[in-house]
């Protein structure tokens, strides 16, 4: 059993924001399924729930994710190893994905709950690049900004392949995903 993990804000406000992005990939691999969210008030979480797969995008705000992740891992027996998080990624030019295993955070304050609440770096990560923000922008605000009128026009492409690779990772594990797209 795998766990997907797509990072981001709830609510309204944070919907169409670049911090979003690992919502915006599972809910169209969701989308791409025929899948239904489910809301779980004790796990934190809306899921699905699959033979292969669960699905997640945690009710908590991105720099708390990790309680959830360690809630709904926890339940269902899932080893870290056994975790996908995807998330956007400064470090990233826009529309670039890379997989990374037992990494950093890099900053990135969603993977270091991640990191806090599993008690290390030995999970898989998606990567998927929003690149930085021009000079003199915070990062801090850039990532809750809106995408460009151009970076929406190529959004729909990065987020098909982006769940192309999900599919991937589940399918044949994060080593063959990464040789597949890093």
């Amino acid at each position: 059993m795998k766990l997907i993990v797509g990072l981001g804000n709830p609510g309204a406000k944070y919907k169409n924001t670049r911090h979003n992005l690992g919502f915006m990939v599972v809910d169209g691999f969701a989308k791409s399924e025929g899948l239904a969210w489910r809301y779980n008030q004790d796990l934190l979480c809306y899921y699905f729930k699959s033979s292969d797969f669960i699905l997640i995008k945690p009710s908590t705000y991105m720099n708390k994710s990790g309680e959830s992740v360690r809630l709904v891992s926890n339940f269902y027996k899932i080893e870290p190893k056994d975790i996908l998080a995807v998330h956007d990624d400064l470090d990233l030019e826009f529309g670039k994905i890379r997989f990374v295993f037992d990494s950093s955070s890099a900053g990135h304050k969603g993977v270091e709950s991640l990191i806090e609440s599993l008690g290390g770096y030995e999970f898989g990560r998606l990567r998927v690049g929003i690149a930085r923000p021009p000079d003199g922008v915070d990062p801090e605000k850039y990532v809750l900004e809106e995408f460009t009128p151009k970076e929406q026009q190529e959004l729909p492409s990065l987020i098909s392949r982006s769940l192309e690779a999900v599919k991937s990772y589940i399918e044949f594990g994060i080593e063959a995903a990464m040789n597949r797209y890093n």
